[in-house]
């Protein structure tokens, strides 16, 4: 998602992280940050805000982003609840989305039918995973599997509104 902001022109690109001691959350914040390696965009721990994947958290974030002196133009979250209140909060302050502000979600939860904004998010794919989970699990009862484990699905962007290209 990251590296979709920067292919529209984003520079200023902040991120709302989840859960650092999950997975996901560690995986997702891993993952902004290379983006900006790669693209040679120097990071800015200004930018990098904890959500934990809750509400209030990521309100606060969005509200310590917005009020910085070089706002980011770009925000990912790394949930689409988070990626709400963000939009939420901006909302609050007269900043227009996308036009003075992009945001993504990750999860593809059905909450984002509820907003105003479409907002684009990066699905996962939840069946996918379910099936494979309920397999992998018939395979280690039955003695065919060890545990660890480790299977990467390929997730997918889903573009809309929130993510509109720099103005």
């Amino acid at each position: 998602m990251v590296e979709e902001f920067i292919k529209q022109g984003h520079k200023h690109i902040a991120t709302i992280a989840g859960d650092l001691s999950t997975q996901a959350g560690e995986s997702r914040l891993q993952g902004y940050h290379d983006a900006l390696k790669k693209h040679k965009i120097a990071a800015d721990e200004d930018y990098v805000k904890i959500g934990g994947f809750l509400r209030t958290p990521a309100r606060q974030a969005a509200q310590e982003l917005l009020k910085l002196k070089q706002r980011p133009t770009a925000i990912f979250a790394a949930s689409d609840v988070m990626a709400l209140e963000a939009m939420d909060v901006a909302k609050s302050k007269k900043i227009s989305i996308p036009s003075q502000l992009a945001i993504c979600g990750f999860d593809d939860n059905p909450l984002r039918a509820t907003s105003s904004i479409a907002l684009a998010t990066v699905s996962q794919p939840l069946i996918e995973m379910g099936r494979m989970g309920l397999e992998m699990l018939y395979q280690i009862s039955h003695g065919q599997a060890r545990l660890p484990v480790k299977e990467v699905l390929k997730a997918k962007l889903i573009k809309a509104q929130s993510m509109g290209p720099l103005h």
